[in-house]
């Protein structure tokens, strides 16, 4: 599961901020990117290192909260969502 993890957190911390210097995007569709690969990073959410050990939750509460975030974001902008999809822009 920590794979998972590493993987979203990495590809919406790196896509967030390609779309913040490219500014592809509405801003808080890029705050809710980087928002989700900060929640997903398994490194501050390690029990025995993390920053937040003593308060985390499990992987699948974390990747959850992850993909609401972006589903919130999504629902405002529509259209710059489906701009991202191939075949339905």
């Amino acid at each position: 599961m920590a794979a998972i993890g590493w993987i979203w957190a990495c590809v919406m911390l790196m896509a967030g901020v390609r779309a913040h210097l490219g500014d592809l995007l509405p801003r808080d569709l890029i705050v809710a990117m980087l928002l989700s690969g900060g929640i997903a990073l398994p490194l501050l959410w390690n029990r025995k290192t993390g920053l937040f050990g003593e308060m985390a939750p499990s992987g699948i509460v974390r990747a959850g909260l992850a993909v609401l975030i972006l589903l919130i974001a999504g629902i405002g902008h529509p259209q710059a969502v489906t701009g991202l999809l191939p075949g339905l822009a």
